[in-house]
């Protein structure tokens, strides 16, 4: 007869195991292997940068999906476009996937191998924000720290950016104290707090577009050079190549996961209300981090954040801060491609020129696109997405990007992008009933968390940083129901076992 010490044992296996199970069910992709997606979900996959417009998009247009729903990951940039060319011949981890970039010839020619077909759908854009955490001369050092409190849109020449993100040794930019750095708010100056860099670990276009900013003088570029150098000299920089990268060159501090980690590591995001924190001990006051405008207003929808941010100098001489505004009058002077090779169809370019004084620095603009199949998708996945894009450049969705800070298609690009729809239907009514392709878990190149629903999307890895994550959105809270339930009964059962024992004693 087993001792009661030896059933307690077996009991607390039996706990230990339910748990583990149940983690699994609810961990975060990387974490365990890959989770069952169910087949009438259209996977999307993409960078940090878009979450909160493709998290709002798919939720409000969930119920026109159906019977489909649509999922979008963040696994970053290139892992996402890397699931959507495909593995293998009619192998892909992605129905579609959402880019700041046009594929690379290498990218386009492995889709072709692999038997995909695909086209651009630009559907919004958004300033490259750099938010800086400054306080303003109303801070007095105390604990808590008010959002009025922060130097507001600091304008920025392109010699003050690459001054702040490189090196001057004839006179090194160190401080926002410095005379050079004014607030906007008119009897305000900035606080003389260290200035801190951080940035993206992951590979993004963010990264990218900052880094051309910054080589876009010879000016400007020898200054961001300087600051590589000197910062290779403190073990501080992985590179000293200033070629525009979407990998940032500093080693720290850099945040992997996401727009979403680094945003929250930064201004440490309160995980239960989404809220920024007001207590200066958990903020890292003084940084200057760039991160797609659309993380900084309202991007969760339900809790204003308002991030301070730079006002850049545009082609007109004026500064301007990242806004709805500012980003429709951009792109409203931006140029769309019309080829007949849908690998440089529908591709926007920005006129540096801009001459609308009220644009954002044309420099400084990351467009999105959806790259859709247009052979090999299942007829119900193919209609579901022609009426996501139907609903991303019409009325509702335009609204739902501008108030994130985003600017929508143009009427040429809503145009170019309605006649991608119409392709879609076309495949969907040509489509078998079952196809070659298989599409598998989605993200199945990158960690990350992934999610699926009536219209979901979800950022990053989780487990990127400690105790600086915002509060997971768009989750489907049915696993940890189960995983709840799986461990109760497994108390109960010990419990029981346990007293059944005792009794028999």
């Amino acid at each position: 007869m087993r001792s009661p010490g030896s059933l307690r044992r077996s009991a607390l296996a039996l706990v230990t195991f339910v748990a583990i199970s149940a983690v699994a069910l609810v961990a975060p992709r990387g974490q365990a292997a890959h989770a069952a997606i169910p087949a009438d979900t259209v996977l999307g996959e993409g960078g940090g940068a878009m979450v909160p417009v493709m998290d709002k998009l798919l939720q409000n247009d969930g119920a026109n999906l159906t019977p489909e729903f649509g999922s979008y990951t963040d696994v970053n940039n290139d892992a996402a476009i890397a699931d959507f060319v495909g593995s293998a011949p009619n192998t892909f981890n992605a129905d579609f996937a959402v880019t700041e970039r046009p594929l690379t010839a290498a990218e386009v020619a492995k889709a072709k191998a692999n038997g995909r077909s695909f086209a651009y759908v630009p559907f919004a854009a958004s300033p490259l924000a750099i938010v800086t955490l400054v306080p303003d001369s109303s801070y007095q050092g105390t604990t808590t720290i008010n959002a009025n409190q922060y130097c507001e849109h600091i304008p920025l020449t392109l010699t003050e950016v690459a001054q702040i993100f490189g090196f001057d040794a004839s006179d090194p930019l160190q401080s926002w104290g410095d005379p050079r750095i004014q607030c906007s708010t008119p009897g305000t100056t900035a606080d003389a707090t260290p200035i801190s860099l951080w940035a993206n670990d992951d590979p993004t276009m963010e990264n990218s577009v900052l880094m051309s900013f910054l080589d876009s003088t010879t000016a400007s570029k020898a200054l961001f050079q300087a600051g590589l150098d000197n910062a290779q000299k403190g073990a501080n920089a992985l590179t000293t190549d200033v070629t525009p990268s979407e990998l940032w060159p500093y080693a720290k501090p850099s945040i992997p996961g996401g727009d979403q980690n680094l945003i929250g590591k930064v201004i440490a995001i309160n995980p239960q209300t989404n809220a920024p924190s007001t207590e200066a001990s958990l903020l890292t006051l003084g940084a200057a981090l760039p991160v797609a405008s659309v993380w900084t207003g309202d991007p969760l929808s339900g809790v204003v954040w308002n991030l301070p941010t730079a006002a850049i100098q545009n082609a007109q001489g004026a500064f301007v801060a990242p806004s709805a505004a500012s980003a429709a009058a951009t792109e409203g002077e931006a140029t769309l491609a019309a080829t007949a090779d849908p690998t440089t169809n529908n591709l926007v370019t920005f006129n540096a020129s801009a001459s609308d004084a009220t644009a954002y620095n044309a420099s400084l603009m990351l467009q999105s696109y959806l790259v859709v199949p247009l052979n090999g998708l299942p007829a119900a996945k193919a209609t579901a997405l022609a009426q996501f894009i139907r609903y991303a450049v019409g009325g509702k969705g335009q609204a739902d990007i501008a108030s994130l800070g985003g600017a929508p298609a143009t009427k040429a690009m809503a145009s170019a992008d309605l006649a991608v729809a119409q392709q879609l239907d076309q495949e969907a009514a040509s489509a078998p009933t079952t196809t070659t392709t298989t599409t598998t878990t989605a993200g199945g190149s990158s960690g990350g968390s992934s999610t699926s629903g009536g219209g979901a999307s979800s950022s990053g890895d989780a487990s990127a940083t400690s105790g600086s994550n915002l509060a997971f959105t768009g989750a489907n809270p049915f696993p940890i129901f189960v995983s709840g339930l799986a461990l109760l009964a497994a108390g109960e059962m010990s419990r029981r076992l346990i007293k059944r024992r005792a009794a028999r004693r």
